[in-house]
């Protein structure tokens, strides 16, 4: 599949935002970022939350300095107020089916040019099951779930998150 460099169009998830990766230095810059949501990284391999959510500065984000050696996804969640001192909340991920991450491929072909996050999953509260999300694929379908650590109750609720990896249907 050709993957498309520097893509200016909305994500197809209809979302405002547009995630980018710069190679050199590494960045992950949001363009078009909410005013009311705060976004975070997560470790593509672990899926652990690395650092503290940001909100966006003049409709922009960016986290710099990122490890090059390592693979990154971008959370996005409503309802954060950076504010708010403690109560800071973390989520982590946890891929339920078989995922393939083509990051390296994808940027070893970019000729060092920012490239567009292709995959963006919608997160879906599972009811009943508080603090317990699906991330599922453009046809609803869950692929992970991500799981709030802290804190609890009427909280920031996790949106959407960008990623390179894609379901492996080898």
């Amino acid at each position: 599949m050709e993957q498309n460099k520097f893509l200016n169009e909305a994500a197809p998830n209809k979302t405002p935002e547009q995630v980018i990766l710069i190679p050199s230095p590494r960045t992950i810059r949001i363009n078009g970022a909410c005013p009311e949501r705060a976004y975070g990284l997560f470790d593509s391999e672990t899926g652990k939350q690395i650092g503290d959510f940001l909100n966006s500065q003049n409709g922009q984000v960016e986290f710099r300095g990122l490890d090059p050696s390592r693979h990154y996804d971008v959370g996005a969640i409503e309802n954060y107020n950076s504010d708010n001192g403690d109560e800071k909340p973390e989520f982590s991920i946890s891929w339920t089916l078989r995922m393939k991450d083509d990051t390296d491929s994808i940027l070893n072909s970019s000729d060092n040019l920012p490239i567009a996050f292709p995959n963006p999953y919608l997160i879906k509260d599972k009811k009943g099951q508080n603090g317990v999300f699906d991330l599922t694929d453009s046809t609803n379908n869950p692929i992970a779930q991500v799981t709030k650590l802290s804190p609890s109750g009427d909280k920031p609720k996790f949106q959407i998150a960008w990623t390179f990896k894609m379901k492996d249907d080898e």
